[in-house]
C-alpha cells in the first residue's frame, strides 16, 4: 500500500512538471493557445476583423510583427512573465531568467473598429523578434 502512494505520487508530479514545462517554454509559440494552425485560422476569420491582410497572414504563420493587437500576441505566445508600465511593457523569460523578448505597446491613433479604442497594438519588439522559433523561410508556393 505505502508503495502505490509513492508511486500515485510520483506520476503526478512528473505530470505537473511535465505541463508546467509548456508555460516556461524557450519557443513562445509552445506556450500560447495558438500552436496550432487551425487555431489561428479561426481567430483571423473570426476576430480580426479591421486588421490588415498583411498581418493576419503573418499571424497565420505564427508569428508576430509590429502593429498586432495584444489578443494576437497572447494567442501566440500565451501571457507573459512579467508586465509592466501599466500592461503597456511585456517581458517574456525562460526558465532560468534570461530576457527572450520585451514587446512595447501603444494606443493606435485610430481605433480598427468602434467598441475597441482602448485596444493595444504592438509598437516595437525587443530581443529576439521570432520568440525562441526558427525565423521565417520565404516560399513561393500556390494553392492551385
Amino acid at each position: 500500500m505505502k508503495m502505490s502512494k509513492w508511486i500515485l505520487l510520483g506520476l503526478c508530479s512528473f505530470i505537473f512538471f511535465g505541463c508546467a514545462n509548456r508555460y516556461s517554454s524557450p519557443i513562445l509559440i509552445e506556450r500560447g493557445e495558438g500552436r496550432k494552425e487551425y487555431e489561428r485560422e479561426y481567430f483571423a476569420i473570426k476576430e480580426s476583423m479591421g486588421i490588415e491582410k498583411r498581418l493576419k497572414d503573418v499571424f497565420k504563420q505564427g508569428y508576430i510583427e509590429e502593429g498586432m493587437t495584444n489578443d494576437m500576441v497572447n494567442l501566440l505566445w500565451g501571457p507573459p512573465d512579467r508586465e509592466t508600465n501599466d500592461g503597456r511593457t511585456w517581458e517574456y523569460y525562460t526558465r532560468e531568467g534570461k530576457l527572450i523578448t520585451r514587446l512595447l505597446w501603444k494606443y493606435p491613433e485610430q481605433a480598427r473598429l468602434k467598441g475597441y479604442e482602448n485596444e493595444l497594438i504592438l509598437e516595437s519588439i525587443e530581443g529576439d523578434r521570432y520568440g525562441g522559433s526558427p525565423a521565417p523561410t520565404s516560399k513561393s508556393y500556390s494553392n492551385y
